[in-house]
């Protein structure tokens, strides 16, 4: 589920930096690979823990998702229905409403991505001292 998680939210952290008009090939902290989305990696770091993490490790808790929604076969995997579940309960994570820690500003998690690549931009072009991730609480 994790893994499962990390490649939505990286893919949803793609799509902004994309809207906002960098190349997610480019990064700061991951290695340039041929075909690797290197900023999205450095971007998805500040994130995985408070969408990702939290969102398994509650529905483990809660007992939404069990054994019984795994299956194996050359890997282990989340039947149709468990996965369907999963990316339900991955949206309504990301449209959940928080106050972002830096801006002050009330969003979602989509759009305190937003704010950091906005955030982003605005090192790049030197407009801010530095880059400053996310700290939820």
């Amino acid at each position: 589920m994790l893994s499962f998680g990390y490649t939505l939210l990286f893919y949803n952290i793609y799509a902004i930096v994309r809207a906002r008009g960098l190349s997610p090939y480019v990064g700061s902290l991951h290695a340039l690979r041929q075909g690797h989305p290197a900023l999205c990696s450095d971007l998805i770091e500040e994130f995985r823990a408070p969408i990702v993490d939290s969102l398994v490790t509650s529905l483990v808790n809660k007992r939404v998702v069990t054994a019984a929604d795994f299956y194996t076969s050359d890997g282990c995997y989340l039947t149709d229905q468990a996965r369907r579940g999963f990316v339900s309960h991955f949206e309504k994570k990301m449209n959940t409403l928080l106050v972002h820690p830096g801006a002050g500003l009330r969003t979602t998690w989509r759009g305190c991505i937003d704010i950091q690549v906005g955030h982003y931009i605005q090192a790049l072009r030197g407009e801010a001292d530095a880059y400053t991730p996310i700290e939820p609480r």
